[in-house]
């Protein structure tokens, strides 16, 4: 059994199917969802941005920011992740078939790794290391920005 032969079984659900022939405003009730899920996951991301470059809040400490960010966060990242899942399932096989969602998935790998991984780590260190704190958040804006950008090409494409 192929990638291939999988995505069309899953496809053939009848769960699927229900997506997929559904009325077209669950697909865009869907759409809205995950850009709004998407909105909550970066705005903590481009506040805790903006306050390491010193632009906002420089009178409050970092983690206190970052720690109630988070929670604002995975609400976000569980919103996107849903309803994505859930965008896919109504027609896997045009999304794999297409480069823009195979670029999308990969930059959000990347994009979850750095926001996961050096993101905590930054926050942590960044009286220490400021410029490298800046430069991480930076890349973190950067690659979202990337994934919001392949995320709106897959419609084209």
């Amino acid at each position: 059994m192929t990638l291939v032969d999988l995505l069309i079984s899953v496809q053939r659900t009848p769960f699927a199917h229900a997506i997929a022939k559904a009325n077209h405003m669950l697909l865009a009730s869907l759409q809205i969802v995950h850009v709004f899920g998407f909105i909550l996951l970066l705005a903590p991301l481009v506040l805790i941005c903006l306050r390491i470059l010193g632009l906002v809040l420089r009178d409050q400490p970092l983690l206190d920011i970052v720690r109630q960010a988070r929670k604002l966060s995975l609400v976000g990242l569980a919103m996107a992740l849903t309803s994505g899942m859930f965008m896919f399932l109504s027609a896997p096989l045009h999304y794999y078939f297409n480069w823009a969602f195979d670029t999308k998935i990969v930059l959000m790998l990347g994009a979850l790794l750095l926001y996961a991984g050096f993101f905590a780590w930054v926050a942590a260190c960044e009286s220490r290391r400021p410029t490298l704190a800046k430069v991480t958040v930076s890349l973190s804006v950067l690659a979202w920005i990337a994934v919001s950008m392949a995320g709106r090409a897959i419609g084209f494409v």
